[in-house]
């Protein structure tokens, strides 16, 4: 309804322009009728009576299991579970998906506790991981057959619940490499159904599984402890700009992979500074095949996406400079730390932050162009919470805080003016017209 109202405002202001022929005012707005709506106080309700029912259902059925016949123990599942499923079917052929998505959650659901009450029977333990990915399957098939977002939000969650218990299962490996295809298809399925909150539980969920593939290789004396933040922090801004390039060519999904993989990136960038000299103490391990390998494949990303961007007109050459002049800082960092020593470790710090600043200024210039807004706020948080760490580090009487801030906001209205210097310059120079453009 938000989106409706100021899409009809921009259309009266667009008409009066003379941008919108007003024969097309309601072919617009009919259009926007006609698509699928957003969630509602009516929807949201009814998805939650589902997920209620579904857990009175398992309730019940758990208090009885004892005492019920193993035959109408299954019965009582599967008539539920089919009567959900026929009539989620049936509310979306009379046009009532509020009520369809709510029964087709509640399907799914009790798809779920079937499979756990079975294994229960059984005393399937080792495989109840397993019938939590069966779960994941059957619900994503139920999303993409109805079709129905809140089901594959349900995909999506219990698909990310799978890995991390199999990450932590002593009968399956240490790094759960079922869960990329596992991930890949419920990106797919997020992609076809138009899921913004199944992309936004996909997103973290990849940096937590990369974070666990790390941590198995510097618990296994694979990769140092500081190569792990490093490499951490390399794929996640290579996952940015690669993201971010994917939506540069308008693929859903990629505007949110890149937010929380820029995100990513920037507060690991900041917190890797905290703990060098204590990192550098307890595990200095620089030099391994696995963090060499990392950066390099992480760098030619950032260096062939980055001037990929700039030949589409998307970014600047001295943000893609500045990008793989990061990169190459980031990759570089446990090599300096190990060979500075503590008596130079001062000044390791003071490159650390002077590319980190060079960093998020290059990000926040490259928010003022169109639809990059995001990278802009978080190239500004980058810059305010490095300031304050500088600060803490740094001083401590009142007239140290007033040079500080004084030197600082000097330098940010500079930049500031000669932004709005080059702005103006660019717009307000127009060509020749009339017989000087012909000649």
């Amino acid at each position: 309804m938000g989106y409706r109202t100021r899409l009809t405002d921009d259309l009266e202001r667009w008409i009066a322009a003379g941008w919108v022929e007003a024969a097309h005012r309601q072919a617009i707005l009919g259009d926007i009728a006609s698509r699928p709506g957003r969630w509602n106080a009516a929807g949201a309700l009814a998805i939650l009576g589902a997920a209620l029912l579904a857990m009175s259902a398992l309730s019940f059925v758990a208090a009885n299991w004892d005492a019920m016949p193993r035959l109408v123990r299954f019965t009582t599942i599967l008539l539920a579970l089919w009567a959900s499923l026929l009539g989620a079917g049936r509310a979306f052929d009379r046009d009532a998906p509020v009520v369809g998505h709510a029964l087709a959650l509640l399907g799914a659901a009790l798809f779920g506790a079937a499979i756990m009450l079975t294994a229960q029977t059984f005393n399937m333990t080792s495989f109840r991981n397993t019938a939590l990915l069966i779960w994941a399957a059957a619900a994503g098939g139920i999303a993409l057959v109805l079709p129905s977002r809140p089901v594959l939000i349900l995909a999506t969650g219990l698909g990310a619940l799978w890995a991390g218990m199999e990450a932590f299962n002593p009968n399956a490996p240490g790094i759960v490499w079922a869960y990329l295809p596992v991930w890949g298809a419920t990106a797919l399925l997020a992609r076809r159904l138009g899921s913004r909150v199944s992309f936004n539980l996909l997103a973290p969920a990849l940096f937590v599984w990369i974070a666990h593939v790390l941590w198995t290789q510097a618990a296994a004396d694979r990769i140092g402890q500081l190569e792990a933040l490093d490499a951490a922090i390399l794929i996640a801004a290579a996952i940015g700009l690669l993201a971010a390039w994917l939506r540069d060519q308008s693929i859903a999904g990629g505007g949110v992979l890149a937010a929380w993989a820029i995100a990513l990136a920037v507060l690991g960038a900041h917190l890797l500074q905290w703990p060098l000299d204590e990192i550098r103490e307890a595990s200095p391990g620089t030099g391994s095949g696995l963090h060499t390998a990392i950066a390099t494949v992480s760098l030619l990303v950032i260096a062939g996406i980055a001037w990929r961007r700039v030949a589409d007109g998307k970014a600047s050459r001295i943000a893609a400079l500045t990008y793989l002049a990061a990169g190459l800082m980031a990759a570089a960092i446990p090599a300096l730390v190990q060979a500075a020593g503590p008596d130079l470790m001062i000044w390791v710090r003071i490159l650390i932050g002077a590319v980190f600043y060079a960093l998020c200024a290059a990000m926040i210039v490259q928010g003022t162009r169109p639809d990059q807004g995001i990278v802009g706020g978080l190239g500004i948080a980058g810059f305010v919470v490095q300031t304050l760490y500088v600060y803490a580090e740094t001083f401590s009487g009142l007239l140290d805080t007033a040079l500080f801030f004084l030197v600082g906001g000097a330098i940010l209205f500079v930049i500031s003016l000669a932004l709005l210097r080059l702005r103006r310059g660019g717009a307000a120079v127009p060509g020749p017209t009339g017989p000087e453009a012909s000649a």
